[in-house]
């Protein structure tokens, strides 16, 4: 963020009292601009035993194998936003209202907060969207695990795995430190 988005004015990094961030400040106009964490959406979609991945055509990570997942825009619900990225990159439609909560957390070294949804298809069918190179449904032995694009979420994904085997998924929380990397379940009166 280099303008203020009300008069234009170059902005200025300011530390200011009681907050623990520096904030960006116009002195024109006095306002301030805090920077957010982004909001990444992503989706486990399953048929059978398996779970649809996409390599990814873009960086970072091109070329590597990801859950389908992007950032949310402005005006969307998190399951819109969630079956929209599902459908950019992998052409598979699912309807938001029938994406349910798998798992929240937060990833704080790149300040994003992770909102996953599941659902179940009755087909195979995908296609590359845009953002992939290659999309297709793998169970747990057929995944590419070295060419996994974000090793450090694999927890996730084994625990994905776990419950589609178990037959009933729980909700979880993921926190992702440079300490820590914990997948807790929330609630498992699902299971």
């Amino acid at each position: 963020m280099n303008f203020c988005s009300e008069c234009g004015h170059a902005l200025a990094v300011i530390q200011k009292p009681g907050k623990n961030q520096p904030v960006y400040h116009c002195e024109p106009c006095q306002k301030d601009y805090a920077q957010h964490p982004k909001l990444l959406v992503a989706c486990f979609i399953t048929c059978g035993d398996k779970l649809l991945w996409m390599r990814r055509a873009l960086p970072p990570q091109a070329d590597h194998w990801a859950i389908p997942a992007g950032f949310m825009e402005e005006g969307e619900t998190l399951q819109e936003a969630a079956a929209r990225e599902l459908w950019e990159e992998t052409r598979v439609v699912v309807a938001p209202e029938k994406l349910e909560l798998f798992m929240m957390g937060t990833i704080s070294f790149i300040s994003e907060v992770y909102i996953a949804f599941r659902a179940e298809v009755e087909t195979t069918e995908c296609a590359c969207g845009e953002e992939s190179l290659d999309v297709g449904f793998f169970s747990r032995d057929e995944l590419a695990w070295d060419e996994v694009a974000y090793p450090q979420a694999n927890n996730s994904i084994e625990q994905a795995y776990d419950d589609l085997a178990r037959g009933s998924f729980s909700v979880y929380h993921a926190e992702m430190t440079p300490q820590i990397n914990a997948l807790t379940a929330i609630d498992s009166s699902l299971s």
